[in-house]
């Protein structure tokens, strides 16, 4: 567990489901995360078994629920995780239900994310992939310290997409 001024970063328990499948059906997460729709509580148990199963420092694979403390309402989640349509690069990925966005909270989770990844996986860096249109992410992105590189078109949901593609040095 991590936890920041306002937030706990925690593995996703069981019961999280049902906020899990809400929060990833809202229309803007749908929209920018539509390969991530939890379509009911079941899937979101699937996920949610999946992502602990998978959790561990060595490739890495960490990804959290995100906490509010003052309320305990999990309100998205945030991790790194190989990218294999990009060479298995570690990618940071992070959603927050609508409801939640443009409140800082994504940004605090990634500062806290990125410290622990440095501080125990071994990482040269990290990527970010955007779609254009994403500019709440893009802001996100930039305010943790990323540098735009260049743009990769990548097949999401069957279709050529294009993706803005930011890196993070460890230094």
């Amino acid at each position: 567990m991590i936890e920041t001024e306002r937030l706990m970063l925690r593995k996703f328990r069981t019961e999280d489901a049902e906020v899990a499948s809400y929060n990833s059906q809202r229309p803007i997460v749908a929209h920018f995360m539509s390969d991530m729709i939890l379509p009911d509580e079941e899937s979101a148990c699937e996920f949610i078994n999946y992502i602990n199963d998978r959790f561990n420092f060595e490739e890495p694979f960490l990804v959290f629920a995100i906490e509010l403390l003052e309320t305990s309402v999990c309100l998205g989640l945030i991790g790194i995780a190989p990218k294999k349509e990009l060479n298995n690069e570690i990618e940071i990925v992070f959603s927050i239900a609508d409801e939640y966005q443009s409140k800082g909270y994504a940004t605090e989770a990634g500062k806290a994310i990125i410290s622990m990844a440095f501080e125990n996986c071994i990482l040269d860096y990290l990527i970010a992939i955007v779609k254009p249109d994403n500019t709440a992410s893009q802001k996100v992105i930039n305010k943790l310290g990323y540098k735009e590189i260049d743009q990769r078109t990548l097949d999401y949901d069957g279709i050529p997409t294009l993706f803005m593609y930011y890196r993070l040095n460890r230094s």
